[in-house]
């Protein structure tokens, strides 16, 4: 990647301006996966210290907004963020001072102090001990709120779908881009390592947006996207570095690019294309040498008899005796691409990905691995932490130490792409 694209004029002022304003707004009430993929919108959040309305008007959606270096509209960086919270559940606990919820017209419905208990009722919610409201509803607390002892943003939007409930947290971007940094990597880490990784959170968020996985929903709080876990604990590294790449995005043709990323790549990055069976020419595999000191650069596993049948059963083997577990194929960078299964003289070949999934992220790090007999289990050991494709994170540390900027880290990891919303 090149360096990024400036503009000059009114145009890139009025850009800061509003990206400036916006920011400042944020701050008061104070913050990856692989490829996904109508959006309903969702209200913002209500600034910390401050009631909300009688009535809080429903959230108006914005329409999208044109970055310098983007020739194709990003959604708009007022707009917030919509995190699903977990899965399906039939209770919800919610905790704050003074909660208050409105249905979707923005119209008062319920209320309670400290804690009320959510139940879905069919399609509907029951609100506490009895009283039933219609979904969704956004409950909100001028304190913040926890949902299910999790603290969380000001807002969240509730709704009830077939006896189950969902949980959508609302979030400023800038506070949703401070929030997944400070769990995505250690406060150990170098600012310009942090800065890069923020700009990669923020471009994944945005594309999110702009392709939400549900209706409701633009992306999870988990592994499947982005670790998000409330607002809690963010230390000053983290909002300093959203603060210092504010607004600024990847982008590759004049779109936003899919920034992901991960932990360790145990010293080569992985082709999208061999870990998803789609290409993207900026994902594109890479030497890096810099994640030596990753405390998972090295890994083993000893994954018992027992554990490799129910992972042998959940990946669809029928299992009639000790099975054989071995690699059948491998990328062009060494990861393991299928996974042989062996049992009863039956043989069957899986993804290396679904048996990864299957055993524990924690387990199987990644797919950089050897599967060896040992005993009556097997010894698996590996290199690296995570899918392997985009930016390793560790790797963008250790170019960090050695002076290089966050600009230089992005070019490395996403070669060809350029940053974009550059306001200063």
């Amino acid at each position: 990647m090149g360096k990024g694209k400036r503009s000059s004029g009114s145009a890139i002022a009025a850009v800061a301006l509003l990206l400036f304003f916006t920011g400042a707004a944020t701050l008061l009430i104070g913050c990856a996966g692989a490829p996904h993929r109508g959006e309903t919108p969702s209200p913002p959040a209500v600034p910390a210290g401050r009631e909300p309305a009688t009535a809080a008007p429903p959230f108006q959606a914005r329409p999208p907004f044109a970055l310098p270096g983007l020739k194709v509209p990003a959604p708009s960086p007022g707009r917030p963020v919509r995190v699903l919270l977990g899965g399906a559940q039939k209770d919800i606990r919610i905790e704050g001072d003074s909660i208050r919820a409105w249905n979707a017209a923005g119209t008062p419905v319920a209320g309670e102090a400290g804690r009320v208990i959510l139940s879905a009722i069919g399609e509907k919610i029951r609100w506490g001990a009895g009283k039933m409201v219609d979904s969704p509803i956004d409950i909100s607390s001028p304190s913040g709120l926890r949902v299910d002892g999790k603290p969380l943003v000001a807002r969240v939007r509730v709704s009830a779908r077939k006896g189950e409930l969902y949980a959508v947290a609302v979030v400023p971007l800038e506070e949703y881009v401070a929030a997944v940094v400070s769990r995505e990597a250690p406060p150990s880490f170098r600012h310009e390592a942090l800065s890069a990784l923020a700009v990669a959170v923020r471009t994944y968020a945005l594309l999110s947006m702009e392709k939400p996985r549900d209706q409701t929903h633009d992306l999870v709080a988990g592994v499947e996207d982005q670790v998000f876990e409330g607002m809690d604990h963010i230390d000053s590294v983290f909002l300093k570095a959203a603060e210092a790449t504010r607004g600024e995005v990847l982008s590759y043709g004049g779109a936003l690019a899919r920034a992901v990323y991960h932990s360790t790549c145990g010293g080569k990055t992985e082709n999208a294309k061999d870990a998803w069976g789609k290409d993207f020419s900026f994902l594109r595999s890479v030497t890096c040498d810099d994640c030596l000191e990753s405390p998972v650069r090295r890994w083993d596993y000893r994954m018992t008899a027992e554990e490799g049948k129910r992972v042998a059963r959940s990946l669809g083997v029928q299992v009639k005796d000790d099975p054989a577990i071995r690699i059948a194929s491998r990328s062009s960078t060494g990861r393991a691409s299928r996974i042989r299964i062996i049992s009863g003289g039956v043989s069957r070949d899986v993804s290396a990905a679904d048996f990864r999934r299957v055993a524990g992220y924690a387990r199987v790090r990644s797919l950089k691995m050897e599967i060896a007999r040992s005993g009556d289990g097997w010894k698996i050991t590996g290199e690296g932490y995570g899918h392997g494709v985009g930016m390793c994170q560790w790797g963008a540390n250790g170019m960090a130490k050695r002076g290089k900027t966050y600009r230089e880290i992005l070019a490395r990891y996403y070669p060809g792409t350029e940053l974009a919303g550059v306001a200063h």
